[in-house]
């Protein structure tokens, strides 16, 4: 997915623009569909207007939000998956995958209530509040794609799939989302941008408690440890792991001579 974020989320879209007075670059005189209203396109960069002098604030969790789309929503593509090594008979199956991708979009999006600052109301992240705008959508346009399960005595979160449900009302709804964002960010409009978007990332009611439950149950910081390979003496080399441990990093290091 990362591959896929980066290369293919973050590589595309062109934005409609005058480059400088009465140079377009694209047709002025045939203006492009709007696919969102089926109309020629209303509005598009001035000149020395750019994506994040136009969307400020929202730039970037925008941005990000749409990179994440593009892979979640690729995510079911055979052709895509086998070029990484996923396919039916692969230890993790290509629809194994899948499943996992739409459970990783849930998870992501409770995780993600973590960064936001419920006394300021803003966020700390913009993958953090892409995440969570995601997540929204899918649990208000995905017709049970997703669901929320929340048991407020036991305080627990979990996020269930209906499997059933990923090709026929998951992807439609990633890629209306996707679409709807995409579209905006190519042609200059913040304004619908910023309707769309700022409500998918409030937090109040019941995603409020959720983010009471997760802040509450902080995961332990992740231990980054550093193997080692050490020269045998006949001429093999070995390569040495440790524990992810406060131990297991400082032998690392010791070992290693620095």
């Amino acid at each position: 997915m990362t591959a896929i974020h980066e290369l293919l989320g973050h590589g595309t879209g062109k934005l409609l623009t005058e480059t400088s007075p009465g140079t377009y670059n694209f047709d002025r005189e045939h203006l492009p569909t709007n696919p969102l209203t089926g109309q020629a396109i209303e509005t598009w960069y001035q000149p020395g207007q750019t994506w994040t002098g136009v969307f400020e604030k929202l730039a970037t969790t925008v941005e990000e939000c749409r990179a994440m789309l593009v892979s979640y929503y690729l995510a079911d593509s055979k052709e895509i998956l086998s070029t990484f090594g996923y396919d039916d008979s692969s230890a993790i199956t290509a629809d194994d995958l899948i499943y996992y991708t739409y459970l990783h979009v849930g998870v992501e999006g409770i995780q993600a209530l973590q960064n936001f600052n419920a006394q300021d109301q803003t966020w700390g992240q913009a993958h953090a509040r892409a995440n969570f705008a995601i997540l929204k959508h899918l649990l208000l346009d995905g017709d049970g794609v997703l669901m929320v399960e929340h048991d407020p005595v036991a305080e627990t979160v979990h996020i269930r799939v209906d499997r059933s449900k990923i090709t026929s009302h998951g992807k439609p709804s990633l890629g209306r989302m996707l679409c709807r964002i995409h579209v905006w960010r190519c042609i200059a409009d913040v304004k619908s941008c910023r309707e769309f978007y700022e409500p998918l990332s409030v937090v109040d009611g019941e995603s409020e408690a959720w983010r009471q439950i997760v802040t509450s149950k902080p995961e332990p910081g992740w231990k980054f440890v550093q193997a080692n390979t050490v020269l045998k003496e006949d001429g093999d080399v070995e390569l040495k792991m440790y524990e992810a441990s406060n131990e297991g990093i400082i032998q690392s290091f010791a070992e290693r001579g620095i």
